[in-house]
């Protein structure tokens, strides 16, 4: 196991604190620096594998049922869909007319939490749940030291320039514009994750995904080589969890590839996390690591180490965007090389590319792999 993946590393001392002091949770502190993450015992609390002590019992048979996936001999990988910002209409290009062309419905769907999130969106996830589906939302938030964010925001325009200090937002942090901006962002999500919730639905939620690259506000300083993303991490967790009451849902821990650093560096801790998804954009779906001449990569030893269900959080080709990929590769590489993978979750197509499942090849054969589970194989609620 690298140096860099230690589940105990350092990581600068917070306004998590305030959970301690709260009765919700100790920290051993040497310096100025926490050397354990951040736990706390809920009254009352359910047993249960769940990050979330109090998750609902859906919540929990759903983690379960993820996690024993992998034991299987066929229908062990959930096959999903990412929709673009407005998902009633990519809902019907992406998945009905994949369906149209396959006799398969994708499992499982996502969309992702951002600034041009629409409630249009909220009626198609809570649709595709109640017809036996999966719902899993990323949150991508904008940069929040910009007066006027936007999506595009999340992206740094020089990935190697400072990164802010993200103890600046969290909740016992001074007040500022950015920390009320950030507030805001934090609370359009709770209220969204409400109403799913509200609605029965199960949201696999994927957050701050890719901290250890350069190219989010998010993600690794690559001057110091440091993030406080976990700070922002369990500060996100505890608001959602606690104050909005939100246990409806299952926490994704989703590194990239480690070009900028391990995948594991900013792990919240295994307390925190249910799922680890990375994402991988690879034509031959390879993790770092898994090629000859990659001995300085082990992206799934390191990911593998968690003991957490394995997924892939985001997929797609990295050069054949033309839509000549061969999607039978997802599944070839995961029965070959990574059996430990529950899901897979293609991207959408953005401009000029095309990655979407629908419009790639050979994707009905994927989609009646004996190994894939469809929307019309999911049995967790019996």
């Amino acid at each position: 196991m690298p140096e860099a993946f230690d589940r105990r590393r350092f990581v600068r001392l917070t306004g998590i604190t305030a959970l301690a002091a709260a009765g919700m949770g100790t920290l051993a502190v040497v310096d100025g620096w926490n050397t354990s993450r951040p736990t706390w015992a809920v009254p009352g609390a359910l047993t249960a594998s769940t990050a979330d002590r109090t998750a609902s019992p859906e919540t929990q048979r759903l983690l379960g049922w993820l996690t024993g996936l992998r034991s299987r001999s066929t229908k062990r990988v959930v096959s999903g869909q990412q929709l673009r910002g407005d998902a009633e209409p990519s809902y019907a290009e992406y998945v009905q007319r994949l369906a149209d062309k396959t006799g398969k419905h994708v499992a499982m769907v996502g969309v992702g939490f951002n600034a041009g999130w629409s409630d249009r969106n909220t009626p198609v996830l809570i649709d595709h749940w109640r017809i036996g589906g999966l719902v899993t939302i990323e949150f991508h938030p904008s940069n929040p030291w910009w007066a006027h964010t936007g999506v595009e925001s999340a992206w740094m325009q020089d990935a190697l320039a400072p990164k802010p200090d993200l103890r600046r937002l969290i909740s016992t942090a001074p007040p500022s514009p950015e920390r009320d901006r950030w507030i805001a962002q934090r609370e359009h999500l709770a209220d969204a994750l409400s109403g799913l919730a509200e609605a029965g639905v199960v949201v696999l939620l994927r957050m701050l995904h890719e901290s250890n690259g350069s190219w989010f506000w998010w993600g690794q300083d690559m001057a110091t080589r440091r993030t406080a993303v976990c700070e922002l991490y369990w500060d996100t967790f505890a608001h959602l969890t606690y104050t909005r009451g939100l246990h409806n849902l299952l926490w994704v821990y989703s590194p990239a590839a480690s070009w900028d650093g391990p995948p594991m560096q900013y792990y919240p801790g295994d307390e925190f996390v249910d799922i680890v998804a990375p994402t991988r954009y690879d034509d031959e779906m390879m993790m770092l690591g898994s090629r000859p001449g990659e001995e300085d990569h082990r992206d799934y030893a390191d990911l593998l180490a968690s003991g957490k269900p394995l997924a892939f959080g985001e997929c797609g080709p990295n050069a054949h965007t033309d839509g000549s990929w061969d999607t039978r590769t997802i599944i070839e590489q995961i029965r070959g090389n990574y059996r430990e993978m529950s899901y897979f979750l293609c991207w959408h197509g953005w401009e000029g590319s095309i990655v979407e499942l629908v419009n790639s090849q050979h994707t009905s054969e994927l989609l009646h792999d004996d190994w894939v589970i469809t929307l019309q194989d999911v049995d967790w609620r019996g």
